[in-house]
């Protein structure tokens, strides 16, 4: 993925990648509360999974525009940094690794 070296050393940009894992793993919890309330037992892990992927969206979208502004004037569209943010979420790098 070809995305500027300054995202891989932005404080924003890295909130904004564990927020969007923490949102995947909400999103495993809310479809587990789906399937536990659809056997007719409590919505609690559902609300559980929705609440916590809901903090994640809002944590998510905040710490990416944030990013992006500290970007220098020729940034990236935002379509290609979302495409770069999904990426990084899936796609560890080891901090050791040179830029």
């Amino acid at each position: 993925m070809d995305e500027p070296s300054e995202l891989q050393h932005n404080g924003h940009w890295r909130m904004a990648v564990w927020a969007l894992r923490v949102g995947y793993i909400a999103l495993a919890v809310a479809l587990a509360g789906l399937i536990v309330v659809s056997s007719g037992s409590t919505p609690w892990v559902l609300a559980v999974g929705v609440i916590i992927w809901l903090a994640a969206t809002a944590v998510t979208w905040t710490s990416f525009f944030w990013a992006r502004q500290q970007l220098p004037e020729s940034r990236p569209g935002s379509w290609s940094m979302r495409h770069m943010l999904v990426y990084d979420t899936v796609h560890a790098q080891s901090p050791a690794r040179p830029s």
